[in-house]
């Protein structure tokens, strides 16, 4: 595969444009991984001062997966690999305040902290795969932020789909819970295909 050069790096306008499309998603990717919105905020300044000094240096194919996976190398420096877990973006499930009942937005809450939890009892890998997915990164574009084929992440995500429908069908769960829970998966499931 060959490389291009990010011509729109060379200007501060193209450079302030990058910035301003992927600050977020890189944000919640990386405070996802530390679980600390500081050490993500220094992580990601990091990762642009390098990427703006570098700039006449670097070679990038698709600049999006690259962002992501110095992203992550940048979160892994920063913190051990025992304190690492994953949520699902805070905005994901947003929950209207005129669609449910207090009960019923009880529930929902429930359900979603329950299939995160169940995310956080997936491989590292499978973690990994389904938060980029979420944050709206295609198979090729994971694959390359992890350096990983395509054909394993779309492996991994489609097992760690069946992975999560599983637990929460064998689980001790109420009915409530487990409607609730499956939704979600189903959800996330559309949103990954």
């Amino acid at each position: 595969m060959s490389t291009v050069s990010m011509p729109v790096l060379n200007t501060l306008d193209g450079f302030e444009s990058i910035f301003k499309e992927n600050y977020s998603p890189l944000f919640r990717y990386v405070n996802g991984l530390i679980k600390n919105e500081a050490l993500a905020k220094d992580v990601l300044s990091d990762l642009f001062l390098n990427l703006w000094q570098q700039k006449d240096q670097l070679q990038i194919n698709n600049l999006k997966p690259y962002l992501f996976r110095a992203a992550k190398y940048g979160a892994l420096k920063a913190i051990t690999a025992s304190r690492q877990t994953t949520n699902l973006p805070d905005d994901l499930f947003d929950i209207p305040t005129d669609t449910y009942n207090p009960f019923e937005k009880f529930v929902a809450k429930q359900s979603i902290r329950i299939v995160e939890d169940m995310i956080n009892n997936l491989s590292p890998l499978r973690k990994q795969i389904i938060e980029l997915r979420l944050l709206g990164l295609k198979y090729a574009e994971i694959a390359e932020a992890l350096a990983i084929p395509e054909k394993k992440v779309e492996y991994n995500l489609r097992e760690a789909m069946e992975q999560l429908t599983k637990a929460i069908n064998h689980s001790d769960l109420d009915k409530a819970s487990i409607a609730g829970g499956m939704l979600l998966i189903s959800l996330v499931f559309n949103i990954l295909n």
